[in-house]
């Protein structure tokens, strides 16, 4: 640790005050606290564009950090140029002479950063980091030789996390295309049976009370992936909760979760093993008329994502989804020969998706343990 030495980040960065126009921005390039992904998850495709003529500006290498609710540990490496909304703080080196950018962006990728934004930040129901107080954030520096060294570790393996996560995008596209063609498009027969004659809703499952057993809450449930995290699955004594088996289906049933789009295929049980999670999750699990990955794609289908929104009930903010209302949502009559072809096709993704999921999860336990322990100098490169 000799050579390393202490500076404050203002010492050798700044918030970046540049603007762009909007007439250069799009979907791929703006970003918001929306399409910015918790958990150091990286950016996504805006959904919407702002009004204003310009917005700021951020450019290859810079570094972004969403100043909302900073325990969402949302940030990102750019590696482009773009513009950003007001509320994502754009952070850019001073010192290129004697500072790796990528080696900052993982100093301020570590959950000593987040807790130390979190310290300052001020705001109960939405919290935002102090930008003076950010500025003071001390780190320590080793030689720039060293710095590449350190960054090129650990980007080799946020990189392969990357690779992995548009493998199972490009999985779950492909069997969301296939359901699509299968069901949608092609279907000309009409609406004749509903979705009580592909799913058993809610299914009854005993479980003795005390049982140690996997625990799933409303924070783990994905958005954008079928999967669940491992390191989002904890093991819990069994009190109370909505129980479900290998290859149920989970669906939000309260408002934002639903609105937002969470919902997960469980292939992380072995069979016959059984989970438990929050009381408001739908179990949907495939009767003899459908299979398990049909459901899947059926929930995540925009038309059906609709009517389930339009199904809910309740006053403003607690609004839940209808059961019975659900499960009168009209489908055509698919034969079991359709579903079982459909089956065997993309039973093979879903195992795939499977295992990207657990191999990321496996990469980012290596990631977070090397982190802190390349940047104190704990371990020699």
């Amino acid at each position: 640790m000799s050579e390393w030495k202490e500076v404050l980040l203002k010492d050798i960065s700044y918030f970046s005050g540049d603007r762009i126009s909007i007439s250069e921005i799009n979907n791929s390039n703006y970003i918001s606290t929306e399409n910015m992904n918790p958990d150091r998850g990286g950016v996504s495709y805006a959904s919407s564009l702002p009004t204003s003529k310009t917005v700021s500006k951020y450019c290859s290498n810079d570094i972004l950090i969403s100043n909302i609710r900073p325990y969402y540990k949302k940030i990102w490496f750019a590696d482009k140029e773009g513009g950003c909304s007001s509320d994502i703080l754009v952070i850019r080196n001073k010192d290129i002479v004697h500072v790796d950018s990528k080696f900052l962006y993982y100093c301020l990728y570590t959950d000593n950063f987040f807790d130390y934004v979190m310290t300052g930040a001020k705001g109960a129901k939405m919290p935002r980091g102090d930008k003076d107080e950010i500025m003071n954030y001390p780190l320590f520096l080793p030689s720039l030789t060293r710095q590449q060294k350190i960054a090129s570790i650990l980007s080799n393996l946020e990189n392969k996390i990357e690779l992995n996560i548009k493998i199972i995008e490009t999985l779950e596209e492909m069997a969301q295309t296939f359901f699509r063609h299968w069901f949608v498009d092609l279907i000309d027969n009409e609406k004749t049976k509903q979705l009580g004659d592909y799913v058993i809703l809610n299914p009854s499952t005993t479980v003795k009370k005390g049982t140690l057993l996997k625990f799933v809450d409303m924070k783990a449930l994905p958005t954008r992936h079928m999967s669940i995290s491992d390191e989002n699955i904890v093991e819990k004594e069994y009190k109370s909760g909505t129980k479900f088996m290998k290859n149920d289906v989970l669906l939000a049933r309260i408002t934002p979760c639903l609105e937002n789009g969470k919902a997960a295929f469980v292939d992380f049980l072995n069979e016959g093993k059984v989970a438990f999670g929050s009381t408001e999750f739908l179990v949907l699990r495939a009767n003899d008329n459908s299979c398990p990955q049909f459901l899947y794609c059926l929930i995540k289908d925009p038309n059906f994502h609709e009517f389930a929104k339009q199904s809910m009930v309740g006053t403003s903010g607690r609004q839940r989804v209808q059961n019975s209302v659900l499960l009168q949502y009209e489908m055509p009559n698919i034969s079991k020969e359709q579903m079982k072809r459909f089956e065997d096709i993309t039973e093979k993704w879903f195992l795939q998706l499977r295992k990207y999921t657990f191999e990321n999860y496996i990469l980012k336990q290596t990631l977070n343990y090397l982190l802190p322990a390349l940047l104190s100098g704990s371990i020699e490169v």
